[in-house]
């Protein structure tokens, strides 16, 4: 095979920020009187994702309730979603988190990485 044939096939850039763990762990979000659960999939300081099939539309804003842990306290979140996959799920980014909760997900990510 001469040179000129050859396919040079770049890698995708990793554009996270922060390292993400695995967490499957039920969400809630609650709004106009419905509720709706879905699973994570993972998660980082910067946010999740949502396994789900009819993801919500980019930059829309939520609040999401879920547990770090079985059995711990329930946390609540102000989000965006950054980006939606039909069929799939969409990535959810944090807005406002408090340090507090900031440090716990650290924690969480520090000892399953």
């Amino acid at each position: 095979m001469a040179e000129e044939d050859l396919t040079y096939i770049t890698p995708k850039i990793e554009k996270r920020q922060y390292r993400r763990v695995r967490l499957v762990t039920e969400v809630r979000r609650e709004s106009l009187s419905q509720e709706e659960l879905l699973l994570t999939r993972d998660i980082s300081v910067g946010g999740l994702f949502l396994n789900c099939k009819n993801p919500w539309p980019k930059d829309s804003e939520v609040t999401l309730s879920f547990h770090l842990r079985p059995g711990g306290p329930v946390v609540n979140c102000h989000s965006k979603v950054a980006y939606s996959i039909a069929g799939v799920g969409m990535g959810i980014q944090f807005v406002d988190l408090s340090e507090e909760l900031r440090q716990a997900i650290q924690k969480l990510v520090d000892e399953f990485a």
